[in-house]
């Protein structure tokens, strides 16, 4: 049997991106044609999303200079959402990036934080 504290971390490691924020995050990926999206993690939750997007103006079309739509129609939705829950198994703090090109998502970067607390302060400074 875990100890307490430990059924409490794996509790919140289930629920860790809400189906709420889940929606919100394809909103965003679906809405980007160039750019990336960052999912930032800590306490094993996501807490903050960031978006950069880039506009080419090359690629405006030249009579309603409208942006380009986002993610394309063939993009494997399901797969995405699968991929990012992936992303954040087993990770406490760090981020998930998720790279588009194009309307299309060319690349995941996970980037994963250790914590030490054993070295927090150790000479007076903090990881």
């Amino acid at each position: 049997m875990l100890p307490k504290e430990n059924k409490t971390v794996l509790k919140s490691k289930k629920n860790a991106v809400s189906p709420c924020a889940m929606d919100q995050i394809m909103t965003i990926l679906n809405n980007t044609f160039h750019g990336n999206v960052a999912l930032i993690y800590q306490d094993s939750r996501l807490v903050q999303i960031e978006r950069n997007e880039k506009i080419r103006p090359a690629e405006l079309n030249g009579k309603s200079c409208e942006l380009p739509q986002g993610l394309k129609e063939n993009c494997d939705i399901p797969g995405v959402r699968a991929r990012i829950l992936e992303a954040f198994e087993n990770m406490e703090y760090g981020q998930v990036v998720i790279v588009i090109k194009e309307g299309r998502i060319i690349q995941i970067d996970r980037t994963e934080k250790q914590r030490f607390a054993a070295l927090v302060g150790l000479y007076g400074d903090g990881i």
